[in-house]
């Protein structure tokens, strides 16, 4: 049974159905009973419409949000293994291999890797 939600000025209206479908993914969901009770107490404190657009606001943007996390994490890692190369964390060691492989600067820019990881879709 459906109940009908909204703020004191009437401004917004809410109907809250027992179910619902999740238009990313077309999953059926019921309506938790924690839903209805935050929403009734929204409605009651005349801040319906920044719960809804909070929710929507978290909805839409989430996606976004976790790419720039993982991001994020993969430049803390990159800054992490600079410090470690810079404070001499790491011994050098010779590998004996048939093929010469061109000597590497020990002097890494953080801002060169994020260049490099932004042309190559990082």
């Amino acid at each position: 049974m459906s109940n009908v939600y909204h703020d004191y000025f009437k401004q917004t209206v809410l109907t809250i159905p027992d179910t619902f479908i999740d238009i990313k993914t077309g999953d059926q969901h019921t309506v938790l009973p924690e839903l209805k009770e935050e929403i009734a107490y929204h409605s009651e404190n005349n801040t319906l419409n920044h719960l809804l657009f909070s929710a929507l606001h978290h909805y839409f943007l989430k996606a976004q949000t976790s790419q720039q996390e993982g991001t994020n994490i993969v430049l803390t890692e990159l800054q992490e293994i600079k410090r470690m190369l810079a404070a001499g964390s790491f011994q050098e060691r010779r590998v004996t291999t048939s093929i010469e492989k061109p000597p590497v600067s020990k002097e890494m820019d953080i801002l060169e890797i994020e260049d490099l990881l932004e042309a190559f879709g990082g």
